[in-house]
């Protein structure tokens, strides 16, 4: 079985394939990675954060 080109998606389209295929790495990193928003906010690995940061960034992604 050949793979869709995940490039020639939408982003609807993509999302349906990786609800049923949801262990595919190449999906996902298109959709999480490749089509990435220039204006997303990054966020430090959890690990690296203290507790107070990470309450920080949930309380305010709550309160918006």
């Amino acid at each position: 079985m050949m793979k869709p080109d995940f490039t020639q998606m939408t982003r609807k389209e993509l999302k349906t394939y990786i609800r049923q295929h949801p262990t595919d790495d190449e999906a996902l990193r298109e959709l999480f990675v490749n089509r990435r928003s220039p204006k997303a906010k990054a966020y430090p690995f959890p690990y690296n954060m203290m507790k107070e940061e990470l309450d920080e960034i949930f309380r305010s992604k709550h309160t918006s």
